[in-house]
């Protein structure tokens, strides 16, 4: 999956976020005689007031007694800040959390931090940015359920009937949802979920009596037009309780076949609900923790999770771009073995400009209405990995997504069933496949499912406002992706059959990128997504054919790469692809590129001046040792801190002979 540049601002999770204004830097300086290098286009931040701040302190810093707990170092801090700090808590990821007097507006508590980050014992100073849910309610089991059915015209479902002939989910994963809380008592979550947590601090927020509990109960996140007018929630949008965490675990697992109300996408695996929003949204540090613990790590002053979660949903998010804290978090929690999904947003703007969406190792996704077009509402750009249903219409409108709720306008009522439109309802949809495809292969990893949920999409629809370019590689097939992981398995479930064991032929899905990412994972550190249309940068080469290619490096202190999961065939075993290279390196040995499988280097293209080609020239590598196997196969690169280099690659395949 592609980086996404990081930036620090303070994150409001919105139930109605508004467009931002973007800004954009000057082109990065290019060196002297240097071949291609690139220009990236960064948001502006912009947030909402807070009256937190989260600090991390070199390690150093720290062995040296620095910590912000202690008195004389809160004093230095303050002095340094030009206001009075108090030391509120210590937070998962060594970092800790401030609080100001008051809440300031966002400009200028964004200039107390860079007057924080700018001390030499401090690795980075953020403010606390708040999170709220990203839906936009409207209203009104199975029959109504548009956004499950196969993919027709006029109707653009997630296509789950099919995949629940294959797979329905596993008792061994778990789905967290990092929400306002649920309902647990619905009918149609009775039983649904396994011992989740409140990591809600403020007690004003958490509309509930206290702090963090174990207790992830949805008590209502209403606010009145009193509160809005002064004091604690001054600001905040009038708004009866959302139930919007109830809304979102009913999409991913409302029970079924039980003679109640709507279909879950997984009738199996359980819910843990993480409650991480209240009333007018949650804190980002709140966020961050919650998404350690999910995870199976640990959190100061919290019990382990006894049942880690192996797919995060978070239907929510806030303007600015992925922040420092929230990047670290998510990391770590991918690394613990996580599947992290997220919301693209819902101000009809570039979600490059919104976290976590813009966020790296996660799967962001995009909203699309009943006919496959981009929900009016939903965000957009290259930060999207994929799209699905999210709905559109007003009230009671039979195009919107159809969950679990309550009528309570505060505290909970009745419970009921109602349509929402938002990213946040296309999230649990993602969210729930890939618990789907864990059900079946529970050692995927993130970026194999991401890959696999790519390569196995609905095509939007001719005439669709959503394109591969703004809405992700296209709108979430269930049983494309279920059926696809168990061909690769080698699975034997009926209604499919084992595979011939004749000769397997090789394939690479849209080995020349005219498709543009599908079938393709992509990273770039420097937040560049490698495989691009040509004519879109004029600093790239011409295409070996077509009009798509991959750019790999071009600028210093570069790491990127493409990958996707395919099966060598032993009736095609040499790896053949087009390279053309360009570098400003005089030497070899720095900047270099290499083709991988599984992680081990098979070939590498030493790229300096003295070795490129300036053209295209035909290269192949024989896979002879792995045929028959279905592995990862990588073009990656690495540059060093001084010159550019450039590897441009195209028209990828497998052939019989070298």
């Amino acid at each position: 999956m592609m980086t996404k540049r990081s930036l620090s601002t303070r994150i409001f999770l919105a139930v109605c976020l508004l467009a931002s204004a973007l800004s954009w830097p000057t082109p990065r300086a290019q060196a002297q005689g240097d071949g291609p290098t690139r220009e990236k286009s960064v948001p502006a931040p912009t947030g909402a007031p807070t009256n937190q701040i989260i600090i991390k302190f070199k390690a150093s810093a720290e062995a040296a007694g620095l910590e912000a707990a202690s008195a004389s170092n809160m004093s230095a801090l303050s002095q340094a800040a030009g206001v009075t700090l108090n030391y509120f808590r210590a937070m998962s990821g060594e970092a800790h959390v401030l609080q100001l007097p008051q809440a300031l507006p966002y400009a200028e508590v964004q200039a107390i931090v860079e007057k924080l980050a700018a001390r030499p014992e401090v690795e980075y100073a953020e403010p606390d940015r708040r999170m709220f849910p990203l839906a936009t309610p409207n209203d009104p089991e199975y029959s109504d359920q548009w956004h499950y059915f196969a993919p027709v015209a006029g109707t653009y479902g997630a296509n789950l009937p099919a995949a629940w002939d294959i797979i329905t989910g596993s008792t061994n994963i778990r789905i967290a949802v990092l929400d306002t809380g649920i309902l647990s008592g619905h009918p149609d979550l009775v039983g649904r979920t396994v011992s989740g947590y409140d990591f809600i601090n403020d007690a004003q927020v958490g509309n509930d009596g206290n702090g963090r509990d174990s207790d992830p109960e949805d008590p209502g996140d209403w606010i009145t037009a009193g509160e809005a007018a002064g004091g604690f929630f001054a600001g905040c949008t009038v708004t009866d309780s959302s139930w919007h965490g109830t809304h979102v675990a009913g999409t991913i697992g409302a029970a079924t076949n039980n003679s109640e109300g709507v279909a879950g996408i997984n009738w199996v695996s359980q819910i843990q609900a993480v409650r991480v929003l209240g009333k007018c949204g949650g804190f980002n540090s709140d966020i961050v923790d919650a998404i350690r613990w999910a995870a199976g790590l640990s959190v100061s002053g919290v019990p382990n999770n006894a049942n880690p979660s192996r797919v995060i949903n978070m239907s929510l998010g806030g303007i600015g771009s992925c922040d420092s804290t929230t990047q670290n978090a998510i990391n770590d929690a991918v690394n613990a073995g996580a599947v992290v999904v997220v919301a693209a947003g819902n101000s009809n703007a570039d979600a490059s400009g919104f976290s976590p969406a813009s966020c790296a190792n996660v799967i962001t996704v995009a909203a699309t209405d009943r006919n496959g077009n981009k929900a009016s509402y939903s965000n957009f750009g290259a930060s999207v990995e994929i799209a699905a249903p999210g709905g559109s219409g007003g009230t009671n409108s039979p195009n919107a997504v159809l969950s679990t709720l309550n009528d309570g306008t505060q505290g909970p009522a009745n419970h009921i069933y109602k349509t929402y439109n938002g990213t946040s309802m296309a999230t649990p949809h993602v969210a729930g496949v890939v618990s789907l495809m864990l059900s079946i292969n529970p050692s995927l990893t993130s970026a194999q499912v991401i890959s696999l949920l790519q390569a196995n999409v609905t095509a939007f629809p001719g005439g669709s406002t959503c394109n591969t370019s703004i809405c992700g590689a296209g709108i979430l097939n269930a049983a494309a992706a279920v059926q696809a992981l168990l061909t690769l398995n080698q699975f034997v479930y009926l209604p499919y059959v084992a595979r011939s064991s004749g000769t397997t032929t090789s394939t690479i899905t849209n080995g020349d990128f005219e498709s543009g990412a599908t079938g393709w994972t992509q990273s770039s550190s420097n937040g560049y997504p490698p495989i691009l249309l040509a004519s879109s940068d004029p600093n790239s080469v011409t295409p070996y054919s077509g009009l798509w290619l991959t750019w790999l490096g071009g600028l210093h202190n570069e790491t990127g790469y493409i990958q996707q999961s395919v099966t060598v065939g032993s009736g095609q075993p040499y790896l053949y692809f087009y390279e053309y290279t360009i570098s400003a390196e005089p030497g070899t040995g720095f900047d270099v590129g290499s083709v991988r499988i599984n992680g081990s280097v098979v070939r590498t293209t030493s790229l300096s001046a003295s070795t490129a080609t300036n053209a295209w020239i035909k290269r192949t590598v024989n896979l002879s040792a792995y045929a028959g196997q279905t592995v990862t196969l990588q073009f990656y690169i690495q540059t060093d801190s001084s010159l550019y280099s450039n590897w441009f690659v195209d028209a990828i395949g497998f052939q019989a002979t070298p």
